[in-house]
Formats: C-alpha cells, sequence, structure tokens
C-alpha cells in the first residue's frame, strides 16, 4: 500500500519545521553546504502541507552580493548562521545577482508522493 496524504503531511510539516533558512551558493554545495554566497541567508516562510508537497509563502529577497555573482544552488538550512545543511535546489531562470547586489527567489517546492 501506498503511503496516504495524512503520513505524508506529518512528514512535510516535520521539513517545513526544521528548514528556517536559505543561502545561496556560487557552486554546487557538498553534504556540509560549501560554496555559500556573500549574500547572507534568509528566513524561509513555506505554506502548509497538501499532499505531502510544501512550498514557500513568501519570495526570498537575497541582498548584499557581488554584481554578477554566480547563483548555482539554493541552500536550505536549519539557521541563520551555521546550523544544519539539508540540501539544495538547483535555480531555473536568473543565476546571477543583479548590479544592485540582490537575488530574488520566487519559487521552492519540496514534492512528496502518494505512490
Amino acid at each position: 500500500m501506498a503511503l496516504n496524504t495524512t503520513i505524508l503531511n506529518i512528514g512535510a510539516s516535520a521539513m517545513r519545521t526544521a528548514i528556517t533558512h536559505a543561502s545561496t551558493h556560487t557552486a554546487t554545495p557538498n553534504a556540509s553546504g560549501s560554496n555559500e554566497g556573500t549574500a547572507g541567508r534568509e528566513a524561509i516562510t513555506w505554506n502548509a502541507a497538501s499532499a505531502g508537497d510544501f512550498d514557500l509563502a513568501t519570495a526570498l529577497a537575497f541582498a548584499g552580493g557581488a554584481s554578477g555573482e554566480a547563483v548555482a544552488a539554493i541552500g536550505l538550512w536549519s539557521a541563520g548562521t551555521s546550523g544544519t545543511f539539508y540540501g539544495y535546489f538547483v535555480p531555473t531562470g536568473d543565476t546571477a545577482f543583479n548590479a544592485a547586489g540582490e537575488y530574488t527567489v520566487t519559487e521552492i517546492t519540496v514534492d512528496g508522493s502518494v505512490s
């Protein structure tokens, strides 16, 4: 039997609670979150879990990066500094800070599955 959405939402809610901050990375991070960019981490606000999935409730607005700095990955963390690194997503579309040192992430979706 496949897992039902009730248990998937329990797992998704636990992940939403654990993942509190995001970072930019200039190259693919290793298991401990290497290659973090020059902009600080941003706090994440997630939407409620549904069918084991959850996504950003508000955009992440990074500031303080170098103009044109590459964004190879968006890292997921348990804290604004130090903390536990949980993994990353590869951005699609724009992958560099603008001339003002800003970079915005409008979508991150963590997908569960009922099958």
